[in-house]
């Protein structure tokens, strides 16, 4: 029988507000030997500042990692009678990662968590791990460079797992990405759902996985490969400790509804050893910064060509590679410029990796101190070659500057300078934005939604009397509603795509591209399938601007494959694909994939707020979001949910999709306090010219307007019901007492009414989703209408729709054209 650990504080007396502490496993199950497993110290009762310092965890028989530390903050504001009170709660979770060699009982010691004057004792228990049996119907396989490779190289290691039936709850052990002797990076997780989560010592990584079948020795096997990257950070021979997986496979024969009894099975690599080379120091350059790779490049970029002497100028530079630069860093600053010229701070910056890990940006100020600069000179950048075995150097090109008569400034001004935004109330691509003031808790119950849809329909139309047939008319409409609609959707994209695709068969290439490139698209996204399929998006802009598309329409090859992309994407799914049985393996390696992604959203996010390093912290934000968002599609009534799907996406910096979240969410609840507060965070982080304005809240006598529709709706429906039940005369005839009280009720039903009749629903909102630029016309040659591009996250609303073109307006009045995908309406 499966048994978890829970070792929970001992009260001994103590008052139940004082902070308590208990130890918990992070997976369901029973841990097991020779797989790594999470325990987590879970502490109530603290302040949510200062940190607690990490007790120390040591367990006799057992390698212990920390793994980090992250508070869980709750907030809720309840107003009862006008008075607002606000209630905090917050939950310290500290984890180690623990590696148990032997089979058996370990003993988990006793620990004590500070905090100022607050202390909480964790009692110490004993833990059973068993021995899991090692299997045939699996292989597992480590894959490193069979050659020598040296200190700070980027090598691809590759994870490959076999096994003849279908595996769940699997779980990897790969002792070498938690080895202090590599730094371990993974590939882009474009589809978080296609991507199997590995612990690499502090962190956890997101590797992608490929899967097919092979043959080996006449047997059919499932392979799974994963691949992630790793760079020595010191010479020698490296012990690599064998990969494991443990995996639940069916054991015994299937019962009449196909499901069989299932046993824990563990397969193992062989270890490994790696020859690591020290870098040679014969012919080193001065520029060597620890660069290791076969091809590099690098590119200078500059704020501007015209300074004054004492000026600081903006330089970019841009190295890009082959490989993978997680820790890629320049030289001294002071040995790239010449220090007659320029005066730069001594330190180097810390650069910003690109989302495939193979270019990186470093921002440096530098001061102009030479009267007679001219330029800035070709930087060099040296690299080692592990193939020719030799020091490499190349250099950028030089950029013209004119330096014109000024004062010098100090140095300290140019560091000063270089840690300064040039627009304060923007939110800065590199800024954690879950150490913000934004209320990033999850919420307690996503599925709750305010009293509302069918509720409301229902207990209004009671009070109104409405026939029993009416209300089951409206039922089966809101029931409905979604389905026929989507389906209209999809069928008139559907329509817009074949039109267009027949007058590309009339029409010049040229004039014809654009309307069938916009209406596929739109057609791939009511289908949820990739535009560019088979790349014949590229290929229809390719073909518009061949020399004879002025005069001829697209090839009828092009036509032909664009007629069989509908019709496939209009068919509906079979029953049973051919990768059927790849689908099944997709679920039985993602057990999570089982659940809805609601679930899978908020586990990742409580995974995330464990994230010590903040790129990885983001990078798990943004799968959260993802989850998240996805759930929200499928539940768009759940305003605790949409703001959950916000959080997410403004902790990864996705402030588009934020804004936009919170704004359904405030659709569906008026007053729901997280959206509020973090929508009006992010609105005062936007420029003054894009910021919505305030809106004003009625006088006391009109209070009710900023009432949530359904309570306007069903105030004014008991106040009519009670102003019928008035004038009913219960005992013969009308009392006059009683037909003067209708008065009252009347007169509330009365202004229910109107709040809700003349109330602006704003269906025409909507939120910028890509950068773009407002057009003074539905053209990409018209002059824009602002000197600036729409930010991400600005509020506009729709005015008119026209083609691939949207005209929206802004809270200042100005009006334009922005391409129709760069903004999301709020309502839907």
């Amino acid at each position: 029988m499966k048994r978890v650990l829970v070792i929970l504080l001992a009260l001994c007396g103590i008052a139940a507000a004082e902070p308590t502490a208990q130890f918990q496993l992070a997976e369901r199950g029973q841990p097991h030997a020779g797989v790594p497993f999470t325990l987590q110290l879970i502490v109530d009762g603290f302040d949510e500042q200062p940190q607690p310092d990490a007790p120390k965890l040591d367990i006799a028989g057992a390698h212990v990692t920390f793994a980090g530390v992250s508070p869980s903050v709750s907030r809720q504001i309840t107003s009862i009678n006008g008075q607002v009170s606000q209630s905090t709660v917050v939950r310290w979770v500290f984890q180690w990662r623990v590696d148990v060699a032997k089979a058996g009982s370990v003993h988990v010691p006793s620990v004590t968590v500070t905090q100022g004057s607050k202390r909480a004792i964790a009692k110490s228990g004993d833990l059973d791990l068993d021995e899991v049996p090692t299997t045939d119907a699996m292989k597992l396989e480590l894959t490193l460079p069979d050659r020598p490779v040296f200190v700070g190289e980027t090598f691809e290691a590759k994870l490959t797992w076999l096994f003849r039936s279908q595996p769940e709850d699997q779980a990897f052990s790969v002792p070498m990405m938690s080895l202090d002797d590599f730094t371990i990076s993974a590939p882009p997780a474009t589809d978080p759902r296609k991507a199997l989560q590995l612990h690499a010592g502090s962190k956890d990584l997101q590797l992608p996985y490929e899967i097919d079948q092979i043959e080996q020795n006449g047997q059919k096997w499932n392979r799974v490969v994963l691949h992630f990257y790793a760079a020595p950070r010191k010479p020698g021979k490296i012990d690599v400790p064998p990969a494991s997986v443990v995996a639940a496979l069916a054991v015994g024969r299937p019962d009449f509804f196909g499901n069989a009894p299932t046993r824990q099975f563990r397969t193992s690599d062989q270890p490994h050893t790696l020859d690591v080379k020290p870098l040679p120091e014969t012919d080193k350059p001065a520029s060597f910064s620890g660069a290791v790779g076969s091809q590099f490049s690098i590119a200078v970029a500059t704020s501007r060509s015209v300074v004054q002497l004492g000026e600081p100028v903006e330089l970019d530079i841009t190295i890009k590679s082959a490989e993978r630069l997680d820790t890629l860093a320049l030289p001294r600053l002071d040995t790239l410029l010449p220090k007659e010229s320029f005066t730069v701070p001594p330190d180097p910056p810390t650069g910003t990796l690109s989302d495939d890990g193979k270019t990186k940006t470093f921002k440096v100020t530098a001061q102009v101190t030479g009267p007679t600069t001219t330029e800035v000179p070709a930087l060099a950048f040296s690299y080692f070659d592990p193939v020719r075995g030799t020091y490499q150097t190349i250099h950028s090109d030089p950029i013209a500057l004119s330096v014109k008569g000024g004062t010098v400034v100090s140095t300290n001004d140019v560091v000063a300078a270089s840690q300064k935004t040039t627009t304060p109330t923007k939110v800065q691509p590199t800024e954690d934005l879950t150490r913000v003031g934004a209320d990033l808790a999850l919420s307690s119950d996503p599925d709750k939604r305010p009293l509302g849809g069918s509720v409301v329909w229902i207990l209004a139309a009671l009070l109104y009397l409405v026939p029993l047939a009416l209300l089951a008319l409206r039922t089966w409409q809101l029931r409905t509603q979604t389905s026929r609609e989507e389906a209209a959707e999809v069928r008139a994209a559907r329509r817009r795509a074949e039109d267009e695709l027949a007058r590309a068969a009339k029409t010049p290439a040229r004039d014809a591209a654009g309307p069938l490139a916009s209406a596929l698209r739109a057609y791939a996204r009511t289908v949820d399938r990739n535009a560019d399929e088979g790349g014949l998006l590229a290929r229809i802009e390719t073909e518009s601007f061949a020399p004879g598309a002025a005069s001829e329409p697209l090839s009828q090859d092009t036509r032909d494959k664009i007629a069989d992309l509908i019709k496939r994407w209009s068919a509906r799914p079979a029953r049973v694909p051919k990768a059927a049985v790849v689908v099944v393996l997709l679920a039985a390696l993602a057990p999570h994939a089982r659940a809805d992604a609601l679930s899978d959203g908020r586990a990742a996010y409580q995974q995330a707020m464990t994230q010590t390093d903040a790129s990885a912290r983001k990078t798990a934000f943004a799968r959260a979001a993802a989850l998240l968002g996805e759930a929200a599609r499928t539940r768009p009534d759940r305003p605790e949910l949409l703001a959950d799907w916000g959080n997410a996406a403004l902790a990864a910096g996705d402030l588009a999709h934020a804004t936009l979240a919170y704004r359904r969410a405030l659709a569906l609840d008026a007053e729901n306090a997280r959206a509020h507060h973090n929508l009006a965070w992010l609105r005062s982080r936007q420029p003054e010219l894009f910021r919505p304005a305030d809106e004003a809240s009625g006088d006391a006598l009109f209070f009710f307007h900023s009432w949530p529709r359904a309570r306007r709706l069903l105030v004014g429906a008991f106040a009519f019901a009670a102003a019928i039940l008035l004038l009913v005369p219960w005992r013969g005839r009308r009392r006059r007492g009683l037909t003067g009280l209708a008065l009252l009720p009347a007169a509330i039903w009365i202004a229910m009414t109107v709040s809700l009749l003349l109330e602006e629903r704003h269906t025409s909102d909507a939120v910028v989703i890509d950068d773009a630029v407002l057009r003074a016309a539905d053209a990409m040659g018209a002059p824009p209408a602002l000197t600036q591009p729409l930010p991400k996250g600005a509020e506009v609303t729709i005015l008119e729709q026209r083609d691939a073109w949207t005209k929206v307006r802004l809270s200042s009045g100005t009006a334009g054209w922005v391409p129709a995908g760069s903004v999301e309406p709020v309502t839907r």
